[in-house]
């Protein structure tokens, strides 16, 4: 094997340097660029550099073959694959050019929102400032933070207000408006069997909630209630729903496709209030969610509720939603706020769906760790400073 490289001022002279003496049969192997040596190399644009490959014996092989009229169609072949080699070449460089174009402007981009961002929060009152940092390290979106104490701004010229507290006072206010919208799960009372579907990612804490939701409406609220279990993906799962449903003692259904789930349905129909648990789909499974969406237009629920986990980021959060928003979703619940001390990731996604919020649980005790929520408690847990109210 016989490796050797060749330098040119662009591809295709390295490439006719290399056949002449390689032969047309050479592998390309690389192909680079490299500076030009010498004190003047600055004024110069650079080279290119590919290094080639022929054996030998391929090379007399081939030859043989070309003196053949039988393989007169070899050279043609031969020609292809270093055409393929070059097209290759070219398509890597390319790649690579448009990459760091990508990484450029999103550099750019950065860079501008920051300087945008500086420009604003500069301009405002120092207690505004103040307001802002702690929204965003409780991971409120910037420019939600930003459109927040903005809007403050105003009303503290127009309130003759100046200090933190006031300012602080009015941020709450603001706060507040973006949890105006609070849904709980109610029955009408003169209305049998209403179904609550309950939809959502693995691991967000469906099944505990609906045994706490179910837990509180029987003995709170003094509802007849049953449960359907559809996740029998995980045993353990229909087992602790089973278990829940013991202990308060209502009646639980396991099945298995939509015949079994339109008989359970049909069979608690004189139930105030009907929990259907499914199991845990992931929002980039196509599939899964066709599936649920199958359940739900037979079920046809009088409700369908997105379980989300705080403790997820907001853009994830985003993308859930979407893809279950394919199957009908009417209000959410936000899970494991006893799990963090950043609760920004609630008023960001909010804000971008446009939902009611039904629930909060705040831990794993079956009844208790469920609230519905409140707005001026929200709106503090979003004004902490370094895990405390501030």
């Amino acid at each position: 094997m016989k490796i050797k490289k060749y330098i040119a001022k662009d591809y295709q002279t390295a490439l006719k340097q290399a056949k002449e003496e390689m032969g047309r049969d050479a592998i390309i192997l690389q192909s680079r660029q490299v500076k030009r040596r010498g004190l003047l190399s600055f004024f110069y644009a650079p080279q290119v550099e590919i290094t080639v490959a022929a054996d030998n014996a391929l090379q007399v092989h081939t030859d043989r073959m070309r003196k053949s009229p039988a393989s007169t169609p070899a050279p043609a072949k031969t020609d292809s694959l270093i055409t393929a080699q070059t097209n290759t070449a070219v398509a890597s460089r390319d790649d690579e050019l448009l990459s760091e174009l990508q990484n450029m402007k999103g550099l750019i981009e950065d860079i501008k929102s920051s300087m945008y961002e500086l420009e604003q929060i500069g301009g405002l009152p120092e207690q505004l400032q103040a307001l802002y940092e702690i929204l965003v390290n409780n991971h409120v979106d910037r420019e939600i933070a930003l459109n927040i104490v903005s809007n403050l701004s105003s009303r503290l010229s127009e309130s003759g207000l100046e200090g933190y507290n006031q300012a602080r006072e009015l941020c709450l206010l603001a706060l507040q408006e973006y949890f105006c919208e609070v849904q709980p799960i109610e029955v009408a009372p003169d209305k049998k069997g209403t179904l609550v579907f309950m939809v959502g990612p693995t691991g967000v804490g469906k099944t505990t909630t609906i045994a706490k939701l179910a837990a509180n409406m029987a003995f709170t609220e003094g509802k007849d209630v049953a449960m359907v279990t559809l996740d029998t993906y995980r045993i353990s799962a229909a087992e602790q729903l089973r278990t829940f449903a013991e202990i308060i003692g209502i009646p639980i259904s396991v099945v298995f496709d939509n015949t079994d789930l339109g008989t359970a349905i049909e069979e608690y129909k004189e139930k105030d209030l009907i929990f259907v648990d499914t199991a845990g789909r992931s929002p980039n499974n196509q599939e899964q969610i066709e599936e649920l969406r199958g359940y739900i237009d037979t079920a046809h629920p009088d409700e369908t509720i997105l379980v989300l986990s705080v403790t997820t980021e907001s853009s994830d959060l985003l993308h859930i939603y979407q893809q279950f928003e394919k199957v009908g979703i009417d209000k959410v619940i936000f899970t494991k706020l006893d799990e963090t001390y950043h609760y920004g990731t609630i008023l960001n996604t909010i804000h971008e769906i446009k939902k009611p919020i039904a629930y909060f649980t705040t831990g794993q005790n079956v009844p208790d760790d469920i609230e519905v929520p409140d707005s001026n408690k929200m709106a503090r847990l979003l004004l902490r400073r370094d895990g405390t109210l501030s």
